[in-house]
């Protein structure tokens, strides 16, 4: 019985995103698949920002329960994980390089509660979560009988380095590569992957005013994965994304964001694994 068919390869939030980027910047969120089964994927966050010297510090607070069985198969995601992306950028001539190093603090959390109080609230379905304990951590899969992984120590620790350089033309639209080296713990799914990517980005304004903006992108990641779903893993995964906001006031955005990928795995019958 499937309990929750859950499609951790796309994801749309509607979010109010405060910075200290100038005004009249193309909306976009800079957050992409935090789920446990795609740690491992070079998967870029986007960035449709002007090339620019600095630093910067992301928080991505994920929260995921999923419980699915088909067949000989039976995963069990459920957990919670902040990351913490610390980045430093720097200019040279027309080339904008950055670093980042992020750190991950995983465990039972404190959202499950919220999560299904607010399903409560608007009559939504708890896709399954009611089945299993509340700040719980425990990532399970068993596969023809075997156990392939079983997960259920958490803390702070260190996920995949990034090192990215971009090209952006005077009159927009950004070339961008990215490459991800392991130095996450792959057996403890907190990443591990050895990949690359290479995209093509682009904002856009909407109106006279430019008081709508938004990014386009689309590109492709090659993975070189480690860990106990090595041999499912997908080698090459296309993505892309699309993100429309309004700019309420200088330093404040509201807006929508649609992010995609492809499979990051094969040769299951799970929908978690691969389902787009």
């Amino acid at each position: 019985m499937n309990r929750r068919r859950g499609l951790p390869a796309c994801a749309a939030a509607v979010l109010a995103y405060c910075g200290l980027a100038q005004a009249r910047e193309p909306f976009v969120f800079a957050s992409f698949n935090q789920g446990a089964l795609a740690r491992h994927a070079a998967l870029p966050a986007p960035q449709a920002a002007t090339p620019r010297a600095g630093s910067r510090i992301v928080f991505d607070w994920t929260n995921e329960s999923l419980l699915e069985q088909r067949g000989t198969e039976t995963l069990r995601l459920d957990g919670e994980a902040l990351r913490i992306g610390v980045e430093q950028r720097w200019q040279w001539g027309g080339t904008l390089l950055a670093l980042e190093l992020p750190l991950l603090i995983t465990g039972g959390g404190v959202l499950d509660s919220m999560i299904e109080d607010w399903h409560d609230w608007f009559g939504l379905p708890n896709g399954g979560r009611e089945q299993l304990p509340r700040d719980d951590y425990r990532y399970q899969y068993l596969r023809n009988g075997a156990l392939v992984f079983d997960i259920d120590e958490h803390g702070p620790a260190l996920g995949d380095l990034r090192v990215s350089a971009a090209r952006c033309a005077p009159a927009g639209g950004c070339v961008r590569a990215m490459a991800q080296l392991p130095t996450a713990d792959a057996d403890e799914l907190l990443g591990g992957g050895l990949g690359a990517s290479l995209w093509y980005e682009r904002g856009y304004a909407l109106g006279g005013a430019q008081r709508w903006t938004g990014a386009l992108a689309a590109g492709a990641s090659a993975i070189d994965g480690d860990g106990p779903l090595a041999p499912l893993q997908e080698s090459v995964v296309p993505f892309g994304w699309l993100s429309i906001g309004y700019a309420l006031t200088d330093a404040l955005d509201a807006g929508v964001q649609f992010y995609g990928h492809a499979p990051l795995y094969d040769d299951s019958a799970l929908d978690a694994l691969t389902k787009s």
